[in-house]
């Protein structure tokens, strides 16, 4: 008898009820919730560190440049050491280990297809591309970083007309007033912007003259950055993470809701807060120029803060 009161009692438990079921759910639920904002967490970090290496890249770039053409640096699009025209970016790339593309670059310059041909065979070059910057489609000679234009000559405000081959060449060694650890080289920078206009920010630049005829301008053919209006933040609310369609090139962006990278002069990497006020962005990106009194020199401290 109690054999079968057994078996009836095992029999009567095969299986799960409702609510155990519900239960195992819930739980499988919220274990995926918390896997799924881990992996964010661990892309969000490794996309961070590669665009902070890119940029400690391009900052080596700058300063071997500068070393091995006595402290000069090239222009924001121009001839540079008696080359043909190209951005500051193209000039760069022989110290980016690219030889191969700026070669190329310069042998389509001096074809019959000029500078425009030149730069419209740019190709996609990895340290140019930031994978956190979601406002990138991914055009092949996109670029997410921007460098400042007060170092690059040339240019004063992005998407102008910056060809200029009467700027005289930054001195590195010589015009730095605040010294390389408060100067600022480039920033991050959203590659697409919908906002004023469409603008594609291409590292060999663009023109606005396909057939290359004669008074072509080149627009944006220097990603630029440099001094913004004063007041308030130098980033808006809307301009943290921005996408291709809400990106505004009159602004400046970061990739990232802890903040933005920055290069420094001595090719140091920093992350620089999204509050940072405007007044401490534009008194690094004046290289060329004494720090403001007051506060004077303790204004870099917020910077680096």
């Amino acid at each position: 008898m109690r054999q079968m009161n057994s078996r009836v009692s095992l029999d009567k438990r095969q299986g799960f009820t409702l609510i155990e079921l519900l239960v195992v759910i819930a739980i499988i639920a919220v274990l995926m919730s918390l896997m799924v904002g881990a992996v964010q967490k661990v892309r969000e970090a490794a996309n961070n560190l590669q665009s902070s290496n890119n940029l400690r890249n391009i900052g080596l770039a700058v300063t071997n440049c500068a070393t091995q053409n006595k402290g000069k640096l090239p222009p924001g699009f121009g001839s540079f050491r008696q080359s043909l025209a190209g951005s500051g970016f193209i000039h760069l790339l022989p110290f980016l280990d690219q030889d191969t593309i700026y070669k190329d670059y310069m042998t389509y310059a001096s074809s019959p297809g000029g500078v425009v041909l030149a730069i419209n065979k740019t190709p996609f070059v990895k340290v140019f591309q930031a994978n956190n910057d979601v406002s990138n489609t991914g055009s092949s000679a996109s670029s997410s970083y921007a460098l400042n234009s007060v170092i690059f000559g040339g240019a004063s405000i992005q998407g102008g007309t910056i060809f200029n081959p009467s700027v005289e060449p930054f001195r590195l060694d010589k015009d730095l007033v605040n010294g390389a650890s408060n100067s600022l080289v480039g920033i991050e920078r959203s590659a697409n912007c919908a906002l004023p206009s469409p603008i594609y920010h291409r590292y060999a630049g663009n023109t606005n003259s396909p057939d290359g005829a004669s008074g072509t301008t080149f627009l944006g053919a220097f990603i630029t950055v440099g001094p913004v209006s004063p007041g308030g933040t130098a980033i808006p609310q809307n301009q943290i993470r921005p996408n291709s369609v809400s990106s505004d090139d009159r602004y400046l962006q970061t990739f990232s809701n802890s903040g933005f990278y920055a290069v420094m002069a001595d090719a140091r990497v920093i992350n620089v807060s999204s509050n940072v006020q405007a007044i401490v962005y534009n008194a690094v990106c004046n290289v060329k120029t004494a720090p403001i009194t007051p506060p004077g020199a303790a204004i870099f401290n917020e910077w680096d803060d």
